[in-house]
């Protein structure tokens, strides 16, 4: 499952997404720190197919854990070479533009 919400704002919809199990964590790397428990990531658990129609409806997300982060991949919404690692933990995040 994932667990995801949407925050809009104007004709914005930000998707703020992670692997159940890692909701309520904290991530540190360095001087990075993303904290999976704040108010941004307390969403709803999710089917990987609801998943999927969420992404196509974001304007822009934050998506953390292997599970959400290779979705977005698969999804097309996320390029792989964008990934990142926070703590061994993929991280991603997409905008679109125009």
């Amino acid at each position: 499952m994932i667990n995801a919400v949407f925050h809009s704002t104007g004709n914005e919809r930000i998707l703020a997404a992670c692997d159940s199990e890692l909701h309520g964590r904290i991530f540190e790397d360095g001087e990075i720190t993303v904290d999976l428990g704040s108010a941004f990531f307390d969403g709803a658990e999710v089917s990987e197919d609801e998943f999927r129609g969420m992404l196509a409806q974001a304007t822009s997300a934050n998506i953390v854990g292997p599970r959400a982060v290779a979705i977005a991949v698969e999804s097309g919404c996320v390029h792989r070479d964008a990934v990142a690692e926070i703590a061994g933990v993929p991280f991603a995040m997409f905008f679109c533009m125009g």
